[in-house]
């Protein structure tokens, strides 16, 4: 085994631990989701920030055609209010559920979005445990923090 099997072995082992550790509530991965929202993102989608803004003018334009510069301006206020606070919500609930499916779904996903700075890992009710991407180093981080299972080889 080369060296660089070897560390490629590690990582796959040090990852298992954190999917491990996530499915059993004992670390928290976050999603950074101002870095993740934008199209280089490979958890990036283009419709759930197009379709709103589709909708709000969409909207303003049916709200002008049937009660002029007042429908517009009734619906256009509303929308606008709705996507400040609900549908704003709701696409980065969206994209932070995509966000952790893809980092769950294989170390490679995982390494994508650390590389790219979208994730943080720590330990639940420990914050200080914090390890920020792209920076931090979350090999490190499962070292520390997450014990070997009795099933990992050694070396």
């Amino acid at each position: 085994m080369t060296d660089e099997d070897a560390q490629t072995a590690e990582a796959q082992a040090l990852y298992e631990r954190i999917w491990l550790a996530n499915r059993d509530s004992k670390v928290d991965i976050g999603a950074q989701l101002k870095v993740l929202n934008h199209p280089r993102s490979p958890v990036f989608k283009r419709s759930d920030n197009l379709l709103p803004w589709v909708a709000f003018i969409c909207l303003s334009i049916v709200g002008y055609r049937i009660a002029g510069w007042v429908g517009f301006l009734a619906i256009s206020t509303s929308m606008a209010v709705l996507m400040m606070t609900t549908i704003s919500f709701a696409v980065m609930s969206r994209l932070r559920k995509r966000t952790l499916a893809y980092a769950l779904s294989g170390r490679q996903g995982f390494e994508e979005l650390w590389a790219g700075g979208g994730l943080t890992i720590r330990m639940v009710g420990d914050p200080s445990s914090e390890v920020r991407a792209p920076d931090g180093d979350w090999l490190a981080f499962a070292r520390q923090h997450l014990p070997r299972a009795d099933n990992e080889p050694v070396g």
